[in-house]
């Protein structure tokens, strides 16, 4: 028994003060010294009895110093807990300044770029209004491009139709004037051959003549050789008049033949014109097959925005545009949701977790109290306050708890209906009424010990009111600054949101904006004067002026007064407008004369050149088709063609300047004895004389 004495503490852990020592029991001492002194068994038994009730007072007092310990360790770590909630509402109070501060730069940069994207937006609406009515205006010049294209293709295709047709009736008389010419050619080769075999035979009559005179003085050989010569000399009159003859139809199927080349040049023209119209023809097909198909693409979304609007009221959408727009800032909210909707699915857990936590607490702390109702001690004030206090802590966290899991249902239900779990709801609305009735039982638990409590102890309960009183000012605080910090995060979700939409719009408006100054900086530039508005022009004029003239003479028809001798006015307009353009036609036609006669001169320029470099002759090309080579090697006088020799190619003669007497022909006389009288070769010719020129040059300079 000494020994279970000695083992109490004397240490009192609920007012923190020494217990003094427990005095010892005299009637014990008297007991134990009459039970020396004369043992009586009926004390024995009472002494124990004594004893077993002594050390189960003894247990039960220290269980309650060790409850009254645990709960204040708990009381002290539900105020710690307490601290820590007010500094991370501190915490929160300073982060949501900071939200308010970066919200307000937010805001005013985005108004900054509200503004920014509205002026943006005007200048963009202006330019595309600009576009808009440039593209009319060039629909309307392509119109007005496709009417002249199709009137310049219609007359241009008639004009074809008839030079091919005049080309053709040409082309057939070139074939005929040729195989005439090629006959009557072989005619002239065999009567100048027979002309000259004619002119043979008159001189060796003439020889045999002045022969015969010589020897005798017959008479009527004689005759008889004056008529054959006056036969000869009248057939080479013939000949002769048949050459000319021949010659001049030879120049006019020459001149056809220049004719009909200008005209095949003509037509090469108008092909090339006609290529170009089936060029424009084609692009004009593509482009109104691309009309066709934007126009088609318009007509289908035109149709389905009325068939929207009819169907769903609440939805307008002007252009496709606009419901590009629409679908952008859906998929922005979508986005902002689904990840809200993440953020919000760990909070959930964590607040599942705190309020099955709580409910442990709770059911501990009942228990507690169970046991300390069941050990019929009375409870020590403060340890009751402290369980108030803790009590009134955790009831304030359920109800928080319980407004923002509520408030989280509500969010949920509201954004996604699909994902709502009812079932979780009713459980947690079931656990919540099974938390109500346990602090209801708690509440009549603390009102019975209230009633049991005695006066002295009242200024504690007191005290513990006020605790309460200001923890529930910190609560109410720190829920007020979670409402504005939710919403200001709401409010910068929806200016995120529109700062998304925005962007897109921006970037939209950007790209029609680069492909507008692409497209404006792609012009088509003509002319002032240019064939097709010259065309266009004479075409109006002349429309115009036929016009006046059908009508002046409609009116002259159908009035009553005779006619009279002269014509209308807006006829002889007409008349001299008809000459004007045949004297323009004939000045374009001297022109292209001229120019082609500049262009061949260039082309015999270089072809003189090229013949003077490979050949060493000069040539000069006269008239009647006569050709006059000088050699480089031994030039002469241009002007005078001195030292120079004369092809004439209808002729078939050659003759040398100065005459056969000349120095000149008397040095390269042996040259044409062996090859122009000889070999009957002109190349050859010009070659021997080439080699001549060129060793006499390299003996002068040696000399």
């Amino acid at each position: 028994m000494a020994a279970r004495n000695q083992s109490v503490p004397t240490y009192d852990f609920l007012t923190g003060a020494s217990t003094p020592p427990r005095v010892p029991f005299r009637g014990a001492e008297t007991l134990r010294a009459s039970h020396i002194s004369r043992p009586d068994l009926g004390n024995e038994d009472l002494r124990a009895q004594l004893n077993t009730l002594q050390y189960e007072l003894d247990t039960l007092k220290q269980e309650r110093e060790m409850a009254a310990l645990q709960h204040q360790q708990e009381v002290r770590d539900a105020q710690s807990k307490a601290e820590e909630d007010f500094r991370r509402a501190q915490a929160a109070e300073a982060s949501n300044n900071a939200t308010a501060a970066k919200y307000t730069s937010m805001m005013r940069e985005h108004q900054e770029a509200q503004d920014r994207n509205a002026n943006e937006k005007k200048e963009l609406e202006r330019k595309v209004r600009a576009a808009q009515e440039k593209s009319q205006d060039l629909q309307e010049e392509v119109d007005e491009a496709q009417a002249e294209l199709s009137s310049i293709a219609r007359s241009n295709k008639h004009k074809y139709d008839g030079l091919e047709t005049q080309c053709k009736t040409l082309k057939t008389t070139v074939e005929e004037l040729r195989t005439d010419l090629d006959a009557k050619v072989a005619a002239l080769q065999t009567a100048q051959q027979r002309l000259s075999n004619r002119e043979d035979e008159a001189g060796e009559l003439e020889a045999e003549i002045l022969r015969l005179k010589a020897q005798s003085g017959d008479v009527d050989t004689l005759a008889v050789i004056k008529r054959e010569l006056s036969e000869q000399v009248a057939h080479i009159k013939k000949l002769e008049a048949t050459n000319r003859e021949q010659y001049a139809e030879l120049k006019q199927y020459r001149k056809l033949h220049k004719s009909i080349e200008l005209v095949e040049e003509e037509k090469r023209t108008l092909e090339g014109k006609v290529h170009m119209m089936n060029d424009l023809r084609r692009e004009l097909s593509e482009s109104e097959v691309k009309r066709q198909v934007l126009e088609d693409e318009r007509q289908s979304w035109t149709s389905y925005l009325e068939n929207m609007s009819s169907t769903q009221g609440e939805l307008q959408f002007d252009t496709p545009e606009d419901l590009a727009k629409a679908f952008i800032r859906e998929r922005v909210e979508t986005a902002s949701l689904m990840e809200r909707l993440g953020a919000i699915q760990p909070e959930l857990s964590v607040k599942d977790e705190n309020i099955r936590a709580l409910e442990d607490q709770k059911a501990k702390l009942l228990e507690e109290v169970q046991k300390l109702r069941s050990s019929g001690g009375a409870p020590d004030n403060k340890v009751r306050a402290r369980l108030e206090r803790q009590k009134a802590l955790a009831t304030k966290e359920v109800e928080y708890l319980r407004a923002q899991l509520k408030t989280f249902d509500i969010e949920e239900s509201e954004m996604q209906p699909d994902k709502y779990d009812a079932q979780k709801t009713h459980r947690i609305q079931e656990l919540e009424s099974l938390v109500d009735e346990y602090r209801k039982e708690s509440q009549t638990l603390q009102n019975e010990l209230s009633a049991a409590e005695t006066a002295p102890r009242s200024p504690l309960s007191i005290a513990a009111g006020q605790k309460r009183a200001l923890d529930a000012d910190d609560d109410e605080r720190l829920g007020e600054l979670r409402r504005k910090n939710r919403q200001l995060q709401d409010e910068a979700t929806q200016l995120t949101k529109r700062i998304a939409v925005l962007e897109s719009e921006l970037m939209a408006q950007k790209s029609q904006l680069k492909s507008l100054k692409a497209s404006s900086r792609t012009r088509v530039l003509e002319l002032r004067s240019n064939p097709t508005a010259d065309a266009e022009a004479l075409k109006l004029s002349t429309v115009t002026t036929l016009r006046a003239a059908n009508a002046a003479l409609l009116a002259r028809l159908e009035g009553a007064t005779p006619p009279p001798d002269s014509v209308p006015i807006a006829t002889l307009h007409a008349s001299q407008d008809e000459i004007i353009e045949l004297q323009h036609t004939v000045a374009e036609r001297e022109k292209r004369m001229k120019r082609l006669k500049q262009i061949w001169g260039a082309k015999s320029q270089e072809f003189r050149e090229a013949v003077a470099s490979v050949l060493g002759w000069k040539m000069d090309f006269m008239p009647n088709g006569r050709v006059r080579v000088t050699s480089m090697f031994y030039p002469g006088d241009e002007e005078t063609g001195e030292n120079s020799i004369v092809f004439d190619g209808e002729n078939g003669t050659m003759k040398v300047s100065g005459g056969p007497q000349s120095a000149f022909a008397s040095e390269i006389r042996d040259q044409i004895a062996f090859w122009v009288e000889g070999k009957k070769e002109i190349p050859g010719f010009l070659a021997a004389l080439t080699l001549d020129f060129f060793e006499r040059g390299e003996k002068t300079q040696r000399l």
